[in-house]
């Protein structure tokens, strides 16, 4: 039985992944630098010591990373400014859904406390919420199962009674080894073979995650 859903943020509940990478981009080109697409769908969902990795092996040693985050958050914050928040299909019907049948819900994202929680407020979903569990929380980042075991733990749920949602690599091999379950909702990386095996199910958006949840519990 489903009792908790451990929600990723970004690519999963709004249409900031590809932002995300352009941005890290952008700031590469000003130091006269190239990141690859490749290395962008890599940092995926990641935490910063694997992004860091990534980054300095596919940017080279002339990248400043540290100089480039600050140029890239400047990026987004001016994107989302002027362009808002872009909510993913089925979102806020998953989560009136949760909320009218007694599922606890939590947010399990690398993203930082404050910027997660403000995107949550403007896109006026931080209500449905019963907690949050964030990035600068957490020392082993996505994908070590940490997040999702102190977000199931925050909630007072077994993380095997707990449904993890994601769009990235990274985060669906924190799931799996955290011991929940897991759907995979593609965003800008499309499923292996492999990746359709391990998951309990692959879903094209979030409400489709309403009904699978339905069906699952509906058996118990």
């Amino acid at each position: 039985m489903i009792k908790a859903v451990l929600f990723d943020m970004d690519g999963l509940m709004f249409d900031t992944e590809s932002v995300y990478g352009k941005a890290w981009q952008n700031a590469a080109r000003l130091q006269g630098c190239e990141i690859s697409d490749e290395a962008i769908l890599k940092i995926k969902g990641a935490n910063r010591t694997l992004v860091y990795e990534i980054l300095r092996e596919d940017a080279g040693k002339d990248f400043d990373i540290d100089e480039g985050r600050v140029v890239r958050e400047e990026y987004i914050a001016n994107h989302i400014k002027k362009n808002g928040l872009t909510k993913k299909k089925g979102l806020d019907n998953l989560l009136k859904f949760l909320k009218s049948n007694n599922i606890k819900a939590c947010l399990a994202t690398s993203t930082k406390s404050e910027t997660a929680l403000r995107y949550l407020k403007m896109a006026e979903v931080y209500e449905y919420f019963d907690d949050f569990t964030c990035g600068d929380e957490i020392e082993n980042g996505k994908p070590a199962p940490d997040i999702f075991l102190k977000a199931a733990s925050k909630l007072g749920v077994d993380i095997g009674e707990s449904l993890v949602l994601e769009d990235s690599i990274n985060g669906i091999n924190g799931g799996l080894a955290a011991g929940a379950r897991v759907i995979m909702v593609p965003d800008t990386i499309e499923p292996t073979d492999e990746i359709r095996k391990r998951v309990d199910a692959v879903k094209k958006d979030l409400d489709e995650v309403a009904n699978w949840i339905k069906e699952v519990n509906k058996k118990i």
